[in-house]
C-alpha cells in the first residue's frame, strides 16, 4: 500500500472522509497502511486544491466533494444530452474549442465527431471520445492526473491556457447561485475555469437546472464573464431576473 498511486491514495483518503466529521492523520496513515509522512504530504496536496480542511490534529472534507466522473456518468443523462444537442448548434467547421471537464461536457463530445475542428481539453473521456474522429484535432492540455475527474489538473493546465485562443469554450460547474456566482468545489479547477473563459472569445455554461444552486465553496467567477448558459429547464426566477438585467444569454434545452 505504501507504493499506492498518489491519485489512488487522495481518493481513498476523500473515502474515508466522507462519512466521518474528521480523522487524524495517524489514523488515516493506519488505514491507508502508509507512512505518516505519506500521508501527510497527501494531505498538504489535498488541501492546495480546496479539498480538505487541516487544523489542528485533525483532517476534513471542505464542503462538498464532487462525486467520482464514473459515478455521475450515467445520471440524468437525457438532461445532458439536451443540452449538449443546443451546446452543438453553436459549433461551426474551422472553430477552436476547449472543452472543460465533467460528464455533460462529454456528452457533447459525441456530436462533434463528425466536425472539423480543433479542441483542447483536459478531460481524458473527451479525448477517448475525439481522437479518432477524422477531422478533428485534439490537444491534450497536460497536468497532473486526477482519477476522481478523469482529467489532467493544477497550475500547468492553467497555464498552458495562456498560450492558446479559442474561438469557443463549453464549461460545466458545480453550481449558480442566484446572484450570478458560479461555484466549484475544487480550487484548482476554479482556476482551470477561469483560464478558459479569458481564453476563449465566446463561453457558454453548461448547467443542469439541479444545480440551481448547486454546491461548491470556490467560485471561478461571476455569470456574466460568459456569453450565456445552456440549462436542461427554466432557470429560477431570481436567476432568470439576474440574466435580464445584465442581457445575459440563456438558452433553454
Amino acid at each position: 500500500m505504501e507504493h499506492m498511486l498518489k491519485a489512488a491514495r487522495h481518493d481513498a483518503i476523500v473515502e474515508l472522509l466522507r462519512d466521518r466529521p474528521a480523522m487524524r492523520t495517524v489514523d488515516i496513515a493506519r488505514n491507508l497502511n502508509v507512512s505518516l509522512a505519506t500521508v501527510r504530504r497527501d494531505c498538504i496536496a489535498l488541501e492546495d486544491k480546496g479539498v480538505i480542511e487541516r487544523s489542528w490534529g485533525s483532517i476534513q472534507l471542505a464542503f462538498n466533494v464532487d462525486d467520482h466522473f464514473g459515478d455521475v456518468m450515467n445520471y440524468r443523462t437525457q438532461a445532458k444530452a439536451a443540452i449538449a444537442r443546443k451546446a452543438a448548434e453553436l459549433v461551426r467547421d474551422g472553430d477552436t474549442i476547449i472543452m472543460d471537464i465533467g460528464t455533460t461536457v462529454h456528452h457533447l463530445s459525441g456530436l462533434l465527431a463528425g466536425s472539423s475542428i480543433t479542441v483542447l481539453t483536459a478531460s481524458l473521456p473527451v479525448f477517448e471520445a475525439l481522437k479518432s474522429a477524422p477531422d478533428v484535432t485534439v490537444v491534450v492540455l497536460g497536468g497532473a492526473w486526477s482519477e476522481r475527474y478523469q482529467c489532467f489538473d493544477g497550475q500547468f493546465v492553467a497555464d498552458a491556457l495562456t498560450h492558446h485562443q479559442a474561438d469557443l469554450a463549453f464549461l460545466g460547474c458545480s453550481g449558480v447561485n442566484a446572484n450570478g456566482r458560479v461555484r466549484d468545489t475544487s480550487r484548482s479547477q476554479a482556476q482551470i475555469k477561469q483560464a478558459i473563459v479569458d481564453a476563449a472569445s465566446r463561453s457558454y455554461l453548461l448547467v443542469d437546472s439541479e444545480k440551481f444552486p448547486g454546491t461548491g465553496a470556490h467560485s471561478p467567477f461571476t455569470i456574466d464573464e460568459v456569453t450565456g448558459i445552456i440549462t436542461s429547464g427554466p432557470p429560477p426566477p431570481d436567476f432568470d431576473a439576474h440574466c435580464e438585467l445584465t442581457g445575459m444569454e440563456v438558452i433553454t434545452a
